[in-house]
């Protein structure tokens, strides 16, 4: 049977991988003695009346994996393992990517409770970008809970319209799950205090530093534009016995920063070989990249649940064709592949140009070309966080190179870094942001100290070279080294260049560190290296291109153009 919408050959009674595409390896075959999932499916089906679905067993099943060294009765059991230490976990933290709509919220749910009720969990903190979505799945866990008698009577219970009933006590404003009771066998779960086993509900941002977790699920961690949420959460699980951090997501993007860096620390491993010392579990269920969006077997890759629930392969062509626009040259995908795929991409919104036209511009040289003289350009993140070094050249077949050559936290260690190449491509001279506030300003006097020469991207050289380098990238006249093949997350400065956003005045054109999508600076110092081999020196300049035109004016770069009046023809390019 083929699929009317997209011509793609179809099979009845399919199913979504039960298994992802990539995933932490076991160490041990995992079975009941092995891993705790068998349990807390156990729990699911026999106390909330659910049968979960192969892919979500799978993830209870993977990410319960014990320590074997602290199950009592193994070979690699350490007799010195505490009490409290008996039965851990393998892993500290579990990351969990899937496509949206598939239902992830029921495992939260179902751990959540299963640990509450069952595993001796004392606190549980649960936390979204949204706090209503938190708030909403732990009252949903609470309805599971109130639906099974034998799971009901260990709810406070209150009076209300002549009627006991179980209710959710409340704590700084939020719901949470407090027991009256401790379930038996559970009686060693209470902390010094007394204080009764609880679930509660935390906002992002800084909130969570009080507490003190056995389990944290994170949901929507795509959405953690920063460490805050993260850098709160993680500590309150460190000093708890069998402690572990569940984060669910879908596919992220170039803002995706905790997302990104879990998800990297786990391919790395994967891929190195070295899982069997990480305390960090990956689970993705996601397309493979070069999947086309209306591919059904990227469909099924990245929907586990499809063939399970309501969702048809016809309707999942009909969201692919929708994410199209018919009329639009350079129709966008990335919000099907983020939402529907999994796949990663360098951002939602659209930037100053598309991945069509980037990947277009890709071609590696083996090396550099004999003769060649390399320019630099330097170009600091916002609140100078990373530099990165950027080169441009001319090719033998007539096109500009370049490419980032370096990207580091911090800035002190650029000179350096530069005067090692000195003698061979570098010739001491750098072009770098001088002027307004610049983060690269501060790297100014520490290259002067090194004595590398600083060539100032400033005024009207910047301003014309914006615009100069965007019809370059766009005329096709520029060349960049493109992703390895088999990687599927964009390279630095991919990511950069698809995120990268301009910002205008009349005609005056300025690059947006505020408003672009992830780190812009990667391509910034790019547009300044090839800036540095397009300048001319020493010719007739305009009164107001001279060196200090603007030193009167404020430091905003937006404050200075916007004295640059529609009379003046906008650019004064000279």
């Amino acid at each position: 049977m083929s699929c009317l919408l997209c011509g793609a050959v179809t099979v009845a009674g399919r199913k979504g991988s039960a298994e992802p595409r990539i995933f932490t390896p076991p160490l041990v075959e995992l079975t009941p003695e092995t891993s705790l999932g068998f349990e807390a499916i156990e729990f699911c089906e026999r106390f909330l009346g659910l049968e979960l679905r192969p892919w979500q067993k799978f993830v209870l099943i993977h990410g319960l994996e014990l320590d074997m060294r602290t199950v009592p009765g193994r070979p690699e059991f350490d007799p010195d393992t505490p009490k409290q230490r008996l039965y851990d976990y393998r892993f500290r933290q579990v990351l969990v990517l899937v496509a949206r709509q598939n239902g992830k919220t029921v495992v939260m749910n179902l751990l959540g409770l299963w640990r509450l009720f069952s595993d001796g969990a004392s606190e549980i903190l649960s936390s979204a970008q949204n706090l209503s979505n938190a708030e909403r799945a732990l009252a949903d866990s609470f309805k599971m809970a109130t639906r099974c008698d034998v799971l009901a009577d260990y709810l406070p219970y209150r009076m209300e319209r002549g009627k006991w009933v179980p209710y959710m006590r409340q704590a700084n404003g939020s719901n949470q799950i407090e027991l009256a009771a401790v379930p038996p066998g559970l009686e060693g779960v209470l902390d010094i205090s007394g204080a009764m086993p609880a679930w509660y509900v935390i906002a992002a941002g800084g909130a969570g530093r009080s507490f003190s977790a056995d389990l944290a699920l994170l949901d929507e961690l795509r959405q953690q534009r920063n460490s805050e949420l993260w850098d709160a959460v993680e500590p309150t699980t460190k000093e708890r016995p069998r402690n572990q951090i569940w984060s669910f997501s879908n596919a992220g993007d170039a803002r995706s920063v905790v997302l990104r860096r879990l998800r990297n620390n786990a391919l790395k491993a994967i891929e190195d070989g070295t899982t069997e010392r990480e305390k960090l579990c990956l689970m993705e269920w996601s397309a493979e990249p070069d999947r086309s969006i209306f591919d059904p077997d990227g469909w099924y890759e990245a929907n586990p649940s499809l063939g399970w629930g309501n969702a048809t392969e016809e309707d999942m062509a009909a969201l692919a064709r929708a994410a199209l626009d018919p009329e639009a040259d350079d129709a966008d995908e990335s919000s099907f592949r983020t939402e529907y795929l999994c796949q990663w991409v360098s951002s939602l919104e659209p930037g100053k140009f598309n991945s069509a036209q980037w990947d277009a511009l890709a071609a590696p040289l083996e090396g550099l070309p004999e003769g060649a003289e390399v320019h630099v350009g330097v170009d600091l993140s916002l609140e100078a966080r990373q530099a990165h070094i950027a080169v441009a050249f001319k090719r033998d077949d007539g096109y500009w190179h370049v490419e980032v050559v370096a990207s580091r936290a911090g800035f002190a260690w650029v000179p350096e870094w530069l005067n090692a190449r000195r003698g061979t491509w570098f010739n001491g001279v750098v072009g770098l942001q001088s002027t307004g506030n610049a983060p690269a300003t501060a790297l100014v006097p520490l290259l002067t100290e090194a004595g590398i020469e600083v060539a100032e991207w400033r005024s009207a050289a910047m301003t014309g070279s914006v615009l100069a380098y965007t019809a370059a990238v766009r005329d096709g006249v520029i060349r960049h080294p493109g992703r390895d093949p088999d990687l599927d997350v964009p390279t630095v400065l991919e990511a950069s260049a698809l995120g990268v956003k301009d910002r205008k005045l009349g005609d005056v054109a300025l690059w947006d560190r505020e408003r672009s999508t992830g780190d812009a600076a990667p391509f910034i110092a790019t547009n300044i290296a090839w800036w540095m081999g397009h300048r001319i020196e020493d010719r007739f300049v305009s009164a107001y291109a001279d060196d200090d035109w603007d030193e009167d004016l404020p430091d905003d770069d937006s404050a200075v153009l916007e004295e640059i009046g529609e009379d003046d023809g906008g650019l004064l390019i000279v």
